[in-house]
């Protein structure tokens, strides 16, 4: 009597085919075919190009930007920081589909800049002021790592990096909050800045977490972007 196959073949056999499914066609060039077997191997998805519409750009036609004059590289990646500020200080009219599938091009040119305005006005009449550009960037830094590890284990993909561009970006409007806290010394007014802020930089990062988890599970995902934002707010009003 045969042998049936081994309870777990089937599923190794998947795993295999699955882990190796990028490297067939190259197999299949031979050992002489350098060349084709090059061309035959998965491209790696491109970041930073200008022809796109998400974060970091991230379109095929992309110029070798080590070849390229400085200027054209600074000019587009400005360009890019503009595209992507607009899917967060825009965030009724824009398209919440094209929002979702923006976060897998990421870049950190945008984020590292908005980080830093917060951080300066937020340190303004402080001694010494370096103790809260430290709190800022660990608060920014550890929202990240947090939105990344809930993010997965609710069963969704986000990267590190990824989570840093999309919470960087969205401290826009909490900047505009921070610049009016410093020229504006009426509480009342300070505080209602300070609501209309954090509900907007949390308004205009829900299409981007909403689309890396399940529907159901949005909520979950939500709730420490709302929580960091909060946060945020609330050092904006108590400098």
């Amino acid at each position: 009597m045969n042998a049936g196959p081994a309870p777990g073949s089937a599923f190794g056999t998947r795993d295999t085919d699955r882990l190796f499914q990028g490297q067939s066609s190259s197999a299949q060039a031979g050992p002489s075919g350098g060349a084709s077997a090059a061309q035959a191997l998965p491209r790696e998805p491109q970041f930073g190009g200008s022809d796109a519409t998400g974060f970091g750009g991230g379109g095929s036609g992309s110029p070798n930007t080590l070849d390229e004059p400085l200027w054209d590289t600074i000019s587009r990646d400005l360009k890019q920081v503009y595209l992507n500020l607009k899917l967060v200080v825009f965030p009724f009219g824009s398209d919440r589909e094209q929002q979702a599938q923006a976060l897998r091009n990421w870049d950190l040119w945008g984020p590292m800049v908005f980080t830093l305005v917060l951080a300066s006005c937020l340190s303004i009449g402080y001694k010494p002021p370096s103790a809260v550009f430290s709190v800022v960037f660990a608060v920014v830094s550890f929202g990240s790592l947090v939105l990344t590890v809930n993010v997965v284990l609710l069963g969704g993909n986000i990267g590190f990096f990824q989570a840093l561009c999309l919470l960087g970006y969205c401290l826009f409007p909490i900047d505009v909050a921070a610049i009016v806290s410093v020229f504006i010394k009426f509480r009342i007014i300070r505080w209602l800045v300070t609501v209309a802020c954090v509900s907007w930089a949390s308004w205009a990062a829900l299409p981007f977490i909403g689309g890396s988890v399940p529907p159901a599970r949005r909520a979950l995902a939500v709730f420490p972007l709302l929580l960091l934002y909060t946060s945020l707010g609330w050092l904006t009003l108590v400098r």
